[in-house]
């Protein structure tokens, strides 16, 4: 029996042609419309500042804009300043136009999101048009810095108002000063504004700065010089009186509140040459030596006595390895920065203050606070008095037999210091303040070598005549810390 062929009717076959011609019809405008996604021209109806960029490569545009980014480089400020402008470019504070990251914006616009995302935001931007404003970028380094010159112009600190002492030591007012200082963060953003908007004046942002007033010192309590001490030095000794006014100018008018413990070496710093100090005699291991800062020591101990009689508490403090020519046994207060300090505390229920005075031949320190009536009286007594050693030094240099006096020995002492306060009369506290030790000043002696023995019999010496003995300095005017 003969197989039958069916055969597919004719209209399937033009459906199938039909089909596959829309297939590659929408693969290949898929491909175009993808090919024109991808594009590196920015997209028609982009606009930056006023031009239109729209069809343009990154190249092109570039070209385009760089007459609109030398403007905004150009840019002129007038920096108004307290009493003068100051004329600048955008591009000397370290702001200008960026049009590689303006260009990088308008290329990414019609290239974000789903494909149909796409041509959404591309008919948008055709139909309705796309504007941007050419990006700047700010050099905050040199931003800053640049305000940071001008800040140094314009600023004046604030000077608090204090009493210092006059020739009698009486309290002496200094008025108080406003001062006045760039706001500079709240200045970059003025100036960055200024630049977007096209330039002009710029009145730059100063504060006032307003200090400590007299009268808030009076109401803190600063009304009485409660206690005063002074110290002679030697007129004579140039540099050593230098420091010692350095160091007395840094304490004049230092505020000092209730409970506040006070640092020495902190208000006073460093004594170095680079501070303005100079070489005087300094005591190290129980020996007078040049040092840059001699006579720093004077002014901690006067202001530990003038402490002692406020009736302020001593914190911290140590006395000198030996004594000391300015100030009786154990009322002084050495101190090197850094390792030794004096501190104290303000144990009154009010503000006290600091002020200092001095004149040709002598260093006045005063506690000024509230008077309440009292009088301190302090008492050092010897509690034993240390020999001093006597010691010989061969110098070959000398004659045989010579003896001579380099250094005349002083005793040492142990000594207790008390503190007395009374008010009205009536003693209400008396306290120990201190025991000191300071060591004895060796007695030291130079002599020549022994004569040789000649014959087995030892020959006798012939002391030759002593020579004289250094003078010795009047109390007061010691070159010692």
């Amino acid at each position: 029996m003969a197989e039958t062929v069916r055969q597919m009717p004719k209209r399937y076959f033009v459906v199938a042609a039909i089909l596959t011609i829309l297939f590659f019809v929408s693969m290949g405008t898929a491909m175009a419309i993808r090919g024109l996604l991808v594009s590196d021209k920015i997209v028609p109806g982009v606009s930056i500042s006023g031009i239109d960029v729209g069809g343009q490569d990154a190249t092109a545009a570039k070209a385009m804009l760089l007459q609109k980014a030398k403007a905004i480089n150009e840019t002129s400020l007038s920096l108004e300043l307290v009493d003068e402008i100051e004329q600048v470019s955008a591009q000397e504070v370290g702001i200008e136009a960026d049009i590689e990251e303006t260009i990088k914006m308008a290329l990414a616009l019609g290239r974000r999101g789903r494909l149909w995302d796409q041509l959404r935001e591309r008919y948008q931007i055709k139909k309705e048009g796309y504007f941007l404003d050419l990006e700047i970028c700010i050099d905050e380094q040199r931003l800053t810095g640049f305000l940071t010159q001008l800040a140094q112009q314009v600023d004046e600190p604030a000077q608090d108002g204090y009493f210092t002492l006059g020739s009698r030591n009486e309290m002496v007012p200094v008025p108080e000063k406003i001062g006045r200082s760039l706001e500079v963060d709240e200045a970059k953003q003025l100036i960055i504004s200024a630049v977007e908007a096209g330039g002009g004046p710029v009145k730059l942002p100063i504060r006032q700065v307003i200090p400590c007033t007299l009268a808030e010192l009076r109401q803190r309590g600063i009304n009485d010089v409660i206690a005063v001490y002074n110290t002679r030095f030697n007129p004579g000794d140039k540099d050593r009186n230098h420091n010692l006014r350095l160091g007395a100018q840094a304490l004049n008018g230092r505020l000092i509140d209730p409970g506040e413990v006070v640092s020495f070496n902190n208000v006073v710093g460093p004594r170095e040459a680079e501070q303005g100090y100079k070489e005087a005699p300094i005591i190290i291991e129980d020996e007078l030596v040049p040092g840059v800062g001699g006579g720093i020591c004077q002014v901690s101990s006067t202001l530990y006595n003038a402490v002692l009689l406020s009736g302020l508490t001593p914190v911290e403090r140590l006395n000198h390895s030996l004594p000391i020519g300015y100030l009786p046994l154990g009322r002084d207060a050495t101190v090197s920065y850094g390792t030794i300090d004096f501190k104290f505390k303000n144990t009154r229920p009010e503000s006290v203050m600091i002020a200092t005075r001095v004149t040709s031949d002598r260093l006045v320190i005063a506690i000024l606070g509230t008077a309440r009536g009292e009088q301190v009286e302090i008492q050092s007594i010897v509690e034993e008095e240390i020999p001093f050693p006597v010691t010989y030094k061969e110098d070959p240099t000398l004659p045989p037999g010579t003896d001579t006096l380099k250094q005349e020995g002083k005793p040492g002492y142990k000594v207790t210091v008390t503190r007395i306060i009374r008010r009205n009369g009536s003693v209400v506290r008396q306290e120990v303040v201190s025991r000191d030790t300071y060591q004895p000043r060796p007695e030291i002696h130079l002599v020549g070598p022994l004569l040789e023995e000649t014959e087995g019999q030892e020959q006798e010496l012939e002391l030759l005549p002593v020579s004289e003995e250094e003078p010795e300095l009047d109390e007061g005017s010691v070159p010692l810390l």
